[in-house]
C-alpha cells in the first residue's frame, strides 16, 4: 500500500492568500500582511493583518481530507471596522474561489464557509473570524 502525504495547508494558503490579495485592486487589500499567527506581544501590529490557522483533518477518501481552517482579520478600529469588515468578505470570497487545477495547489473544493463573525478582543483592531471547510488532496509517498 502507497501512503499518502498531504502538503502544509496552512504554508500553501498563507503565500497563495498573500499573492491573491496584492493583485488585488480595491483599496483595503494594499499592505494586507498574510501569516499563521499574530505579531509577538510587545510589537508593532501591521494596519491589516490576515492570519490562516490550520484546524486539523480528517481522512475522506484515500487521496482526500477534509480539512478545517480558521482565519481572524485584524482592521479598521472598533469605532470603525468598516475595514476589517471589506477585508474579511473579500478573504471569504478569494478562499471559497481556491480550489483550482494548477500545479501545488492541494485545494480540490471548499465544502463549507462560515462568517465573518466579529470577534470580542482587547486590542485596538476590529476582529472578524471565519472558518472554511477544505476538501484537500495529498500525493503518493
Amino acid at each position: 500500500m502507497t501512503a499518502i502525504i498531504h502538503s502544509d495547508l496552512e504554508l500553501w494558503l498563507t503565500g497563495w492568500l498573500r499573492t491573491q490579495l496584492a493583485a488585488r485592486p480595491e483599496p483595503v487589500c494594499q499592505g494586507v500582511k498574510v501569516d499563521n499567527k499574530e505579531p509577538q506581544p510587545g510589537t508593532a501590529w501591521p494596519p491589516k493583518l490576515v492570519v490562516v490557522r490550520d484546524d486539523g483533518s480528517s481522512v475522506e477518501e484515500l487521496h482526500v481530507d477534509s480539512a478545517s481552517v480558521g482565519v481572524t482579520v485584524y482592521a479598521g478600529t472598533k469605532a470603525l471596522p468598516k475595514d476589517a469588515n471589506d477585508l474579511a468578505r473579500m478573504v471569504r470570497a478569494l478562499i471559497r474561489d481556491s480550489a483550482r487545477v494548477e500545479p501545488g495547489n492541494p485545494v480540490a473544493a471548499v465544502t463549507a464557509s462560515n462568517g465573518p463573525f466579529p470577534v470580542a478582543d482587547d486590542g485596538e483592531k476590529a476582529v472578524r473570524y471565519l472558518t472554511f471547510e477544505l476538501a484537500v488532496v495529498g500525493s503518493a509517498l
